[in-house]
């Protein structure tokens, strides 16, 4: 924080294309556009936002406000500007408009060392519709983060000693995963930096650094929830446990008006994960959000639930994984499958075919259910859904969206493959690829891969896991009947075919390709 602005009242934003009286004053007419002039109280602090017409554009700088706002004449705002040697041209217009106008003088002027820009803005999770006021001036609950990472000047944004914002592809994708409200399962083989990526990807949104939990067999519910311990004095003290302390850091964080504390948990198969999150599966699911823990509530945390805007990631080492424990289908499927390769493995995946769904009409509930999802209301103005308020595309755009990608041609071949082997997809995979290309069509562009890229990673992370859910049964099959030949042949034409679709460099080719070493040898 910069020094002197530590203890600032509420935070307001003045917009001005003269960079003159930057830092001395406030003026505008006493009128409707105007009226949060009316609300800056002495000590207030005000971020000064210079447009593209001053020769600059961003944040440049903050000061205090001196003194209330209060209510001037035209005579008394000329002598006022004559005193601080304000020139003519700057307020003769006005005054020959107005009657009544609103001045506020400021103190402690501290200009920046480089403007912060709106994508910089953008990359902290913060909508510039919320932020750069049309009419001159305009509170804001984000003014805190504006202010702490214009004065760090070391980039957009710094977690926790993590300077988090989404650059490579993969980790836009990971953004917009986040976005689109799905927690992240970073999968892949020891040392090809899966708990680096969770720690960036938890800090992509938010200045509040991430809790961290380290999976283990002795994993217990109490560890995540509440645990009572008996303390130095030898009284019992209750305890929070690591993903409860995690959503109380993340509901005072949003009430300061920072971002969420997100969760981590690193190697989550070696705990016993299905039995250990307890209450706090069903509310993995954003839409559940509404639903109150009691050990939250026990423990004080207000409200006792989850906050929209709060995600968990965790990491999967795939060498040892059959020699650990398993998580259950109904636990993955709350969770996108992200396969981090290794540096010398690069993905390269070919433009897809743009070929149009069998039937639009058949994705248009879902794509409502995926609106709905994405557009959820928190008793929190910024506990967003969506992290960053986006503007959400009506549910026939976002079907048409994903048609015009070619995602839905894709799904209709991917649904009719899982039909042949028995295997039942239910409706959270299509809502989930609708919520995903929802945030793609409205995220700002320095959040999006290429198209081809951002379609391989939805295949790869959203569709292809549920396949997955088949390969135990296979195996059984596989030791009484031949039917499983005829599963196996099924699933070898679902790779065929994203080869054909995508190339072999793709994500997915490489996820389909490793659901068939997952199968008997015989089949």
């Amino acid at each position: 924080m910069c020094t002197g602005f530590e203890d600032c009242g509420a935070f307001f934003v003045e917009a001005s294309g003269d960079v003159s009286h930057v830092g001395k004053f406030l003026w505008s007419p006493a009128d409707k556009p105007w009226k949060a002039m009316e609300e800056i109280r002495s000590g207030d602090c005000v971020l000064h936002y210079v447009t593209e017409k001053a020769g600059v554009k961003g944040f440049v700088g903050v000061s205090k406000a001196a003194e209330p706002a209060k209510q001037v004449d035209k005579a008394e705002s000329e002598r006022l500007f004559q005193s601080l040697g304000v020139e003519p041209s700057y307020y003769s217009q006005w005054l020959s408009k107005y009657d009544k106008f609103y001045f506020v003088p400021l103190k402690g002027f501290r200009r920046f060392d480089k403007p912060l820009g709106l994508e910089e803005v953008v990359a902290m999770g913060i909508s510039v519709f919320e932020v750069v006021p049309q009419n001159y001036i305009r509170k804001t609950p984000y003014g805190k983060r504006i202010l702490e990472a214009a004065c760090r000047q070391s980039g957009p944004r710094s977690c926790g000693g993590v300077d988090a914002a989404p650059s490579v592809e993969l980790e836009k994708f990971v953004a917009l995963l986040m976005l689109a409200g799905k927690n992240v399962l970073f999968v892949g083989a020891p040392g090809v930096g899966k708990t680096l990526l969770a720690r960036r990807a938890a800090c992509f949104f938010t200045e509040c650094p991430p809790v961290v939990e380290a999976g283990r067999e002795d994993l217990a519910y109490e560890d995540l929830a509440i645990r009572y311990a008996v303390g130095p004095d030898g009284r019992v003290e209750r305890r929070l446990g690591s993903l409860a302390r995690a959503v109380a850091e993340s509901w005072a964080s949003l009430r300061r008006g920072g971002g969420p504390c997100h969760f981590i948990i690193d190697e989550i198969n070696r705990a016993n994960i299905d039995v250990v999150m307890g209450r706090f599966f069903t509310v993995l699911d954003m839409e559940h959000r509404s639903v109150e823990i009691p050990e939250l509530e026990e423990a004080g945390v207000d409200p006792p639930r989850v906050p929209l805007s709060f995600r968990v990631f965790a990491t999967m080492n795939v060498v040892d994984r059959g020699q650990l424990f398993r998580m259950s289908f109904a636990l993955l499927r709350r969770f996108a499958y992200v396969y981090v390769l290794p540096p010398h493995k690069k993905i390269e995946p070919e433009k897809s075919p743009r070929e149009t769904a069998k039937e639009l009409g058949l994705y248009r509930p879902y794509a409502e259910a995926a609106y709905k999802a994405l557009t959820l209301k928190s008793y929190l103005e910024n506990d967003v859904a969506t992290l960053i308020r986006l503007p959400i595309p009506q549910p026939e755009k976002i079907a048409e969206e994903a048609d015009r990608l070619g995602i839905l041609h894709l799904v209709d071949h991917l649904l009719e493959s899982a039909d042949k082997i028995g295997l039942e997809v239910g409706p959270s995979m299509i809502v989930d690829v609708l919520k995903a290309v929802a945030v793609y069509a409205s995220a700002p562009p320095s959040l999006k891969p290429r198209e081809e890229v951002f379609v391989d990673y939805v295949v790869s992370s959203l569709v292809l896991p549920y396949f997955a859910a088949a390969i135990p049964r296979i195996r059984q099959k596989a030791l009484y009947t031949s039917k499983a030949f005829e599963e196996a042949r099924e699933l070898n034409e679902v790779a065929s075919k994203i080869r054909e679709w995508l190339g072999e460099r793709s994500a997915s080719y490489h996820v389909a390709r490793g659901l068939l070493y997952e199968l008997p040898a015989k089949v």
